[in-house]
C-alpha cells in the first residue's frame, strides 16, 4: 500500500507525477476540508511558502514522517515541534540562489542606472536633453554595495559583484571561510558607506524588524535599498517614512508583511518604493529545483537518508 502524501501548493507537474507514482498523492490547500480529512493518515506534506505547520496542525497527524519545503527557508514550519514527534524535515537549500542574485542584479543595475526612454519623435534639442537627462553619476568601481548576511545568496551575490568592478562590504554573525574578495565590516560602518543595501539573512525570530527606523537614519538619503529575503525583516512603517522624508532614496522589495499585500500595507503608494510579487526565485530552472524536494520525501518514506534535511 502507497504511503499518503498530501501536496498543499503548486509543483512544478513533472515533480508531482514522479511523486504520484511513488505514493498516493493527494493534492489540495491546508485550509481546505479534504486537507483535514486527509491529515490524520498522512506520511508526508510536500509544502511551499504559504502553508504553516504548526503544533496545532501537527497534532492532527499522528502518521506524519516527512514534510518537504520546496524552497530553501523553513520558517514556516514549527521545527521544534517536529523534532518532538520524529518528524524529519528536508527542503532544497541550493534550489535558488542564482533566481534571487539575478533579480537583486537586475534591480540593482536599473536602479542605479539613469534610463531615459523615446516614446516618440523628437527634435534636436529635445534629444539633446533627454540625453543629459539619462547621465547617471556612478560607475560600478564608483559604488559601495553592503550585504546584509553573507549566507548562501548574500555571498554569491558579493562574489558576482567584485567581479563587475563594486566595492563591497558585508555584515555578517558568522566569520566566513570565503570572502570573495568583499570586506566584512559592522553594521554601522556598512550603512554609513553603502550606496546600495541588500538584505539576505534567514527566518530566524530575532530578525523581526532588523531593518528599522534607526537603521535607515543610518544610511545615506539617497541610498537604494534592497530586500529579497523576508518580509517580516523589514519595519515598512519605519521604510515608508525614511522613503517620504529621504525622496532621493529608493526602495526594491520583493518579500512583504503581509503576503499577499493588503490595502493598509504602507509602502503600497510610495513612489519610491517598487513593490514585487515575491519572483525572485520565479524561474523555471529555480521552480523546478525546488520542487524536486520530493525526492527526498520518497527518500524518508522509504527509510533512507535525505540528501537536504534540516538539522534541528
Amino acid at each position: 500500500m502507497k504511503p499518503i502524501v498530501i501536496q498543499t501548493e503548486n509543483l512544478p507537474q513533472v515533480c508531482s507525477d514522479w511523486l504520484a507514482e511513488r505514493c498516493e498523492l493527494h493534492i489540495c490547500p491546508a485550509d481546505s476540508l479534504r486537507f483535514k480529512e486527509l491529515l490524520p493518515q498522512a506520511r508526508g506534506l510536500a509544502i511551499r511558502t504559504y502553508t504553516k505547520v504548526s503544533e496545532e496542525m501537527l497534532n492532527e497527524a499522528p502518521n506524519l514522517s516527512v514534510i518537504g519545503r520546496a524552497g530553501a527557508g523553513v520558517d514556516n514550519i514549527d521545527l521544534k515541534a517536529c523534532s518532538d514527534r520524529n518528524i524529519k524535515v528536508v527542503h532544497t537549500p541550493a534550489s535558488n540562489t542564482d533566481s534571487v542574485v539575478e533579480f537583486v542584479l537586475a534591480t540593482m543595475l536599473s536602479g542605479l542606472r539613469t534610463l531615459k526612454e523615446v516614446t516618440g519623435s523628437m527634435n534636436q534639442k529635445e534629444w539633446n536633453t533627454l540625453r543629459e537627462a539619462s547621465v547617471t553619476k556612478r560607475e560600478f568601481p564608483e559604488t559601495t554595495v553592503g550585504i546584509i548576511g553573507f549566507g548562501r545568496i548574500g555571498s554569491r551575490l558579493g562574489k558576482t559583484l567584485k567581479s563587475l568592478g563594486f566595492t563591497v562590504l558585508y555584515n555578517d554573525l558568522l566569520n566566513m571561510d570565503e570572502s570573495h574578495g568583499c570586506v566584512s565590516v559592522g553594521v554601522e560602518q556598512l550603512l554609513f558607506e553603502s550606496d546600495v543595501v541588500s538584505v539576505h539573512v534567514d527566518g530566524r525570530k530575532e530578525n523581526k524588524h532588523l531593518c528599522n527606523a534607526a537603521m535607515y537614519r543610518q544610511m545615506k538619503s539617497n541610498v537604494l535599498f534592497i530586500n529579497a529575503s523576508r518580509g517580516f525583516v523589514v519595519d515598512a512603517y519605519a521604510l515608508a517614512e525614511f522613503l517620504q522624508q529621504a525622496d532621493g532614496a529608493k526602495a526594491v522589495l520583493d518579500v512583504h508583511d503581509p503576503e499577499p499585500i493588503t490595502p493598509e500595507y504602507p509602502l503600497l503608494h510610495v513612489p519610491n518604493a517598487t513593490l514585487y510579487p515575491h519572483i525572485a526565485c520565479k524561474t523555471t530552472t529555480a521552480t523546478e529545483n525546488m520542487g524536486w524536494v520530493v525526492k527526498d520525501i520518497v527518500a524518508v518514506l522509504r527509510g533512507e537518508h535525505p540528501t537536504f534535511e534540516v538539522k534541528m
